[in-house]
């Protein structure tokens, strides 16, 4: 299954996984010139940017798999309903304290993109996606339960 990417994501993935790139082959070159130093067993410099490396490669790996996600764009029209790349705005009924919720997916939460990401998987998402402004939600998670109104959908991008 590919998943969903919103476009302005791909950009970043892009754009920080050349900055990766780069990372990369500077670490190479500091991994070199540690190996330079001699007796690689107690060599420090050279533990120190081979972990570095490994760690460099692994997030760029992560990136990477997220390219090949599905690109949605969700500018233009505004949204009539909760879907994928919007933000939702919800109004305790009891509290009146509003809730945002920027539902997108694991590369926007990885990247840490936005403040207040739920991915679509969360239970909370399953709960406001398809909805519309004004629909009530009803929310029960542990002993945690409370009602709110949605006041508010937005295009995320």
């Amino acid at each position: 299954m590919q998943v969903p990417v919103l476009r302005s994501t791909h950009k970043t993935l892009t754009e920080r996984i050349a900055a990766l790139k780069k990372d990369i082959e500077g670490n190479s070159k500091e991994i070199g010139r540690a190996a330079a130093l001699g007796d690689l067993k107690e060599n420090s410099a050279y533990h120190s940017a081979r972990e570095r490396q490994v760690l460099l490669l692994e997030r760029m790996q992560r990136l990477k798999v997220y390219l090949g996600g599905r690109i949605v764009d969700v500018t233009g029209n505004p949204p009539d309903k909760v879907s994928f790349g919007t933000s939702v705005t919800v109004l305790d009924s009891q509290t009146a304290i509003t809730h945002t919720y920027n539902i997108v997916g694991p590369a926007e939460y990885e990247l840490a993109l936005l403040s207040d990401i739920v991915t679509f998987a969360a239970p909370v998402a399953k709960l406001l996606l398809g909805k519309k402004t004004g629909d009530t939600v009803e929310f029960r998670f542990g002993t945690t339960e409370w009602t709110g109104v949605i006041t508010d959908i937005r295009a995320i991008e």
